[in-house]
């Protein structure tokens, strides 16, 4: 398979990196001086169980250089999505398939308004990794990196195709643990509320996962936003498999000490987060449906003079009592 990566950062360049290594025609759509590494030194991948180097068919920030694709993954930000389906349109042709990689519900909409939605595969993934310099990735997020697939459009319950079957199957072959879901939107559903929980909760309170944890408000917290993220989806007819909740809970509980979510991470450090897909979007799209969100509200609404700050769209000094200016 020819597969593009457009935006080979954390998760983009993980997936990348291991297709490559695996023998696929591999290329990186990347910039600045991580793109300039590539081109000179391949890319590299720390990961728990050593490094993996890999040189992709090409790296480039021209899209035009590119040329078809059978598929190309989207590793950029929520918040990017849209300028990256509108980008990646000269490496599209017909039986292209476009991924969505981002957390969330609706980078499959947003592609699929620019480009059709028989082109999108979403994608669930339960890989964390960050870039730690240029050409540089790290795998943070346990030893077996993980994702699920399934086609946008089709009779709900037989979404499986032949593409998405022939990426699962190089994907299986860069040993990325993957399956095709026959209903993606709930898995969708499902990771926006162990996201929303857990990066919502863990930006509020500003501490460790390890810390907040171990406290029972915060943790009830944890299960209110969840619920209500559930609501939201049953509202708009999806059932998410049951026990989700308790999943999560397992799920913080078994968590490193230092874990933080990359929401909370993001806001903690000052840097623009995809607040606006995650708590935002389960505040926006229960408004939409009739289904009350408090506590997504509340996360939501306490983050929001901070992210636009960040995004330079209010002015303020942290930490003044002046307001904005």
């Amino acid at each position: 398979m020819r597969i593009a990566v457009f935006g080979a950062g954390g998760i983009g360049g993980y997936l990348g990196a291991r297709l490559a290594a695996a023998g696929e025609e591999v290329v990186l759509i990347a910039r600045g001086a991580h793109l300039g590494t590539i081109q000179a030194d391949g890319l590299r991948v720390e990961t728990p169980t050593g490094e993996l180097h890999a040189t992709p068919a090409l790296a480039t920030d021209r899209v035009e250089r590119v040329g078809a694709a059978d598929v190309i993954l989207l590793g950029v930000k929520a918040w990017d999505v849209p300028a990256a389906a509108r980008a990646v349109r000269p490496m599209v042709r017909a039986g292209t398939a476009v991924v969505t990689l981002q957390n969330g519900v609706e980078a499959p909409t947003d592609v699929a308004e620019v480009l059709g939605a028989d082109r999108v595969i979403a994608g669930v993934a339960g890989v964390r990794s960050v870039v730690v310099g240029p050409g540089r990735i790290r795998h943070v997020g346990g030893v077996d990196p993980n994702l699920i697939i399934g086609e946008l459009v089709g009779e709900r319950g037989r979404r499986s195709s032949e593409r998405a079957e022939q990426l699962c199957t190089a994907l299986e072959r860069a040993k990325v643990t993957v399956m095709v879901a026959p209903d993606i939107e709930a898995w969708l559903w499902g990771k926006l509320a162990a996201a929303a929980a857990l990066g919502g909760v863990g930006a509020v309170v500003r501490v460790p996962t390890g810390i907040w944890r171990q406290v029972p408000e915060a943790l009830a917290m944890l299960e209110q936003v969840a619920n209500e993220v559930i609501a939201v989806a049953r509202a708009r007819g999806l059932e998410l498999p049951g026990g989700v909740v308790d999943l999560l809970k397992a799920t913080v509980a078994a968590l490193p000490h230092d874990h933080r979510a990359s929401l909370a991470e993001d806001i903690v450090e000052g840097r623009s987060s995809e607040l606006e897909y995650w708590n935002g979007a389960v505040v926006r799209l229960g408004r939409q449906a009739g289904v009350a969100t408090p506590v997504n509200e509340l996360i939501y609404a306490s983050l929001l003079p901070r992210e636009k700050r960040v995004r330079g769209e209010l002015f303020f000094d942290v930490g003044s009592r002046s307001g904005s200016r």
